[in-house]
């Protein structure tokens, strides 16, 4: 009966209106439980690349121009949702502008699940179940591209697998592919080549050719539309030059990717069973590869079709090129995220073919699954089961930025400026200052570029900021470091008797009201005495 049932589920429904109707019935308590599991989580861990996209959203705010005033080496789009975001809903605090994003982040989501779901029937529905409850290792669950794209991905690769099985592309896949394709470009860089092959499968072929002229005339146009909105050359030097000097030549020789490094990437189903460290996540993604294999060698038994297995293993090699060690979760896991979309996606498909072609196989490789998804969920070792402390959680992940840059703000008037050199750059957010320097922040990969250097340079020499935030180290490097000819020009604050890294130029310090100093005073920051 239960086969039957998934069957038929797996059917284009005979009632168009009724099925989106059972799918939002199906996605409300998904999404009641991911909002009650992710909202309380919002403060877990500190700033990844999710603050670098909530700054220069803030920066243009205050009348930046991406690329031009503001060093920004990612694609445009997230930079332009985070601004959208704090534009219309004002966020508050920093606590408010997490939520916001988050919850950005769950709607977008829903309506992606949607639209995976309605186009893949069973596969889609156990792709959301198994996606975005164990999401959470990877940093899924954060204001990141690679969250964001997973599921446009996803979904462009599901489309590749119909067709190579010769099922049905309907008129509007060409359309949402056409979207989706331009939309995971000007996210995420390292995602270009993987979004465009999947592209260029779908366009193959001479079905639908005035659709698929639609689609393309489309996809020119929005691209055309981006290009003669940003500065061209500011946007290739930020994008393209400095990650192609910094991040792309490590990557390539850190995991010899133009050697057998790349078959880490291509054959990841099998590294997965070797090297690095074994923990919960890692025993539940295992379990479920060793599903994925079965799976994948019984459909090519039954089936002997090749060319919709070689197609996925293009995408997922092609997905995976920045390679994460297997066992590495939170923290530098979330380039793994496309991969692991298509890994799932393509398990459940294998899993709907195995149980088209023989049910008892199917309902085996199903008890499997819904064994690993149980122990995901219910061991004691499982993040679901760990009660999380949101107001410890935000101090002790963001209580830095929150302190400093409300002091910032207290003590400063509008027109004054501060520096961060080189780190917590929540700070500008928290203070709602900007800086006195050319690109707006010091940042990331900036030190490594002369023209950033020199400006920085320039900026202390004619122009140096009321309020200067440190590189908190014992020992700065040089480019993070406060000029020798300022030292003596500025003179830092002090939190219970401990240095905080925050300096004020002495010829601020009368200038500011008493009752600002007791503000500060509030928020435990003081002066140094002479």
């Amino acid at each position: 009966m239960v086969l039957d049932i998934l069957l038929k589920f797996n059917k284009s429904s005979k009632n168009k209106l009724f099925f989106p109707l059972i799918i939002f019935i199906f996605l409300l308590p998904v999404y009641y439980l991911l909002y009650k599991i992710y909202i309380p989580r919002i403060n877990a861990f500190g700033c990844a690349d999710d603050c670098f996209n909530y700054v220069a959203g803030y920066f243009m705010l205050k009348g930046k121009i991406l690329y031009s005033d503001i060093f920004f080496n990612h694609q445009f789009l997230m930079a332009y949702i985070s601004y959208y975001l704090q534009l219309v809903l004002h966020p508050q605090s920093i606590y408010e502008l997490l939520l916001r994003h988050r919850q950005f982040l769950l709607l977008f989501g829903f309506v992606m699940d949607f639209l995976i779901i309605y186009r893949f029937r069973f596969a889609g529905a156990a792709f959301v179940l198994f996606y975005e409850f164990s999401k959470f290792y990877l940093f899924g669950n954060r204001f990141l591209a690679e969250g964001f794209v997973v599921y446009p991905i996803v979904y462009t690769a599901g489309l590749i697998w119909y067709k190579f099985r010769k099922e049905v592309i309907y008129h509007f896949d060409y359309i949402l592919t056409a979207l989706f394709t331009w939309f995971v470009i000007f996210m995420r860089e390292p995602y270009t080549l993987v979004v465009v092959i999947s592209y260029g499968f779908i366009l193959l072929g001479k079905k639908s050719v005035k659709t698929k002229i639609i689609s393309i005339t489309l996809f020119a146009f929005l691209t055309i539309i981006v290009f003669l909105n940003i500065n061209i050359k500011d946007y290739i030097f930020n994008v393209f030059t400095t990650n192609n000097q910094v991040f792309f030549a490590s990557e390539i020789k850190g995991h010899n990717l133009l050697g057998p490094g790349i078959l880490k990437a291509f054959f990841y189903n099998i590294y997965l069973f070797f090297n690095g460290t074994w923990g919960f996540f890692r025993y539940f993604i295992v379990s479920i590869d060793v599903i994925f294999l079965f799976s994948l060698l019984y459909f090519l038994k039954s089936r002997r079709n090749f060319i919709p297995v070689l197609s996925m293993f293009l995408l997922l090699g092609l997905s995976n090129l920045r390679i994460v060690e297997p066992g590495i979760i939170f923290y530098g896991s979330f380039y793994l995220l496309p991969w692991y979309g298509i890994f799932l996606l393509v398990l459940f498909l294998l899993v709907k073919e195995a149980l088209i072609k023989n049910k008892k196989i199917g309902l085996l490789l199903i008890c499997l699954l819904t064994a690993s998804f149980s122990y995901l969920t219910l061991s004691s070792n499982s993040y679901l089961r760990e009660k999380p402390n949101p107001h410890y959680d935000l101090i002790t992940n963001y209580g830095k930025e929150l302190q400093t840059g409300s002091v910032v703000k207290v003590l400063t008037d509008l027109n004054d400026r501060v520096f961060l050199d080189g780190g917590d750059d929540l700070i500008y957010w928290q203070s709602d200052r900007t800086s006195s320097y050319k690109y707006s922040w010091y940042t990331s990969i900036m030190p490594y570029f002369p023209k950033y250097l020199d400006a920085r340079m320039q900026m202390f020499k004619t122009n140096p900021p009321e309020f200067y935030y440190a590189f908190c180290s014992k020992n700065p490097p040089a480019d993070r470091a406060l000029p020798s000819f300022l030292k003596d020009k500025y003179q830092e604050f002090y939190t219970t008797g401990n240095p905080t890294c925050l300096y004020i130029r002495k010829d601020k310090i009368n200038k500011i009201p008493a009752e600002k100093w007791k503000k500060a005073k509030q928020w435990l920051f003081e002066l140094k005495p002479n």
